[in-house]
């Protein structure tokens, strides 16, 4: 829920170029994140992928392309 709020207030101020890029590179940071395991227990693990998940389903409205290659546009 805390990833779609804001994106939800993000789309009614951002260009969708913006709210793209935005997205895309909290999608990166989560990954380096996930790869260094700095998250610590199963909640906040879960807490984040989550968040990862709305994000990503929220972007493939935008372009589908976005679910299968999101480093590709970083």
């Amino acid at each position: 829920m805390l990833a779609y709020n804001e994106m939800l207030e993000d789309v009614k101020e951002m260009k969708e170029n913006e709210f793209v890029n935005k997205y895309l590179n909290i999608t990166k940071k989560l990954a380096v994140q996930f790869e260094r395991k700095e998250f610590n227990d199963k909640s906040e693990v879960e807490k984040m992928s989550g968040y990862n998940n709305a994000i990503v389903s929220i972007l493939k409205c935008i372009n589908p392309i976005y679910e299968y290659d999101l480093e590709e546009w970083l």
